[in-house]
């Protein structure tokens, strides 16, 4: 009896960390970029944001690995396909929000004279 209370107590734990594991995104950057300090060439690059703490780390698909501490934004909208928000400063794109469906968005930090 007391295995079977155990296996429950570690099922629902399982199934309340479940919606704070990472969440992940593929995408195709047309352009380089910067994103925190780092200059970015154009290419595919996996998003990963851990739920817990914020953290997102971009990895291109050469191996190339930045993670930055976000913070969280305005409630992306359901049914919104994902997306990066750039804005040119100083003729770079710098990457300054991530966007999921029904989730806030993660806003990066800005370097500063960016």
């Amino acid at each position: 009896m007391k295995l079977i209370k155990l296996c429950v107590l570690v099922g629902l734990a399982a199934a309340a960390l479940a919606p704070l594991q990472a969440q992940s995104l593929s995408v195709n950057v047309p352009y380089p970029f910067v994103v925190g300090k780092l200059k970015l060439p154009a290419g595919a690059y996996t998003i990963q944001e851990e739920m817990v703490n914020g953290v997102i780390t971009i990895r291109s698909a050469d191996g190339r690995t930045v993670a930055l501490l976000s913070s969280p934004g305005a409630l992306t909208p359901d049914g919104a396909m994902p997306s990066l928000t750039f804005v040119n400063a100083g003729g770079e794109m710098v990457l300054t929000a991530i966007r999921e469906a029904s989730l806030p968005a993660r806003v990066l930090p800005r370097i500063p004279g960016q």
